[in-house]
């Protein structure tokens, strides 16, 4: 029940931030997003024995935001030259804990590349704006995004309904018990079925076979980032990231299957526009 009231509330504030004429409400409620899951990646870390640098983290976060708001690769490449060289440099004035230092600064940078970095995505394919060189694809933005978290979480839904009524194989026991190959079969083919959905419900203007593909891949991976993340929390002795989210867990364990499939959808809103 905390699931479905958490979804309640959710779902329209997404579907808002995706259709708003501004993309600037999908930015700025991806950007609260990355932070609070960031948070969360740097408390895994901690927990992991690591001790991460967070306000620079935090900092590159943003800087990347802004490289996909901007189109300024550039920043991108700023944001992790200058988290580099500042969690090197802070680690220094830490001989104390010179033997987890390695460990503290990948931690640092990792999180900012896993989190930030591919949820950043999401935010490059939503300031694409229509324009009069894209007449016959309206909203294309705002339709690739509501076709992506419609895959996305009817593939967690799929294996999930599908695992608990006839899940008899663990696909992954000493990383995350609960899944079964069952289960993944389910979800799998709840994304292709959603692909379709999507294209003929509000989309005609992507093809079938496309429409069909991208819910394939994007099936596979985000189930793949779910184990993912399944893994860092096990390795770090924990069942949940946070407790943000009634039913859900924190904000990384609602986003580990969006960051596995970010970076496919934004390839492929470029091939797209690129075509048009």
């Amino acid at each position: 029940m905390k699931r479905i009231l958490t979804a309640i509330v959710a779902l329209p504030i997404l579907l808002y931030a995706v259709w708003s004429r501004s993309p600037y409400f999908f930015v700025a409620l991806t950007a609260i997003a990355i932070i609070l899951a960031l948070g969360e990646f740097y408390s895994l870390a901690s927990q992991a024995g690591c001790k991460p640098q967070t306000v620079p983290g935090y900092a590159a976060a943003l800087v990347v935001i802004a490289g996909f708001v901007f189109e300024e690769p550039a920043l991108t490449v700023a944001a992790f030259s200058v988290l580099s060289i500042v969690s090197l440099a802070a680690a220094i004035f830490q001989p104390d804990e010179m033997k987890k230092a390695l460990v503290s600064v990948s931690a640092t940078v990792f999180g900012v590349i896993y989190v930030a970095l591919l949820a950043g995505c999401l935010v490059g394919v939503r300031m694409i704006g229509d324009t009069p060189l894209r007449p016959g694809v309206p909203h294309l933005a705002s339709k690739l995004l509501t076709m992506f978290f419609a895959i996305v979480m009817m593939t967690d839904t799929g294996a999930y309904y599908t695992g608990r009524a006839i899940g008899r194989h663990k696909l992954a026991p000493r990383i995350s018990p609960g899944k079964t190959i069952e289960g993944a079969i389910g979800g799998f083919v709840m994304a292709v079925v959603t692909g379709f959905l999507c294209k003929v419900g509000f989309f005609p203007e992507i093809p079938a076979a496309r429409a069909l593909a991208l819910g394939a891949t994007l099936g596979a991976l985000g189930q793949v980032g779910d184990l993912a993340e399944s893994m860092l929390k096990r390795g770090s002795n924990v069942k949940d990231s946070g407790k943000l989210l009634p039913g859900h867990g924190g904000m990384l364990d609602r986003v580990d299957s969006m960051l596995f499939c970010a970076p496919v959808l934004y390839y492929y809103s470029r091939l797209l526009t690129s075509s048009l």
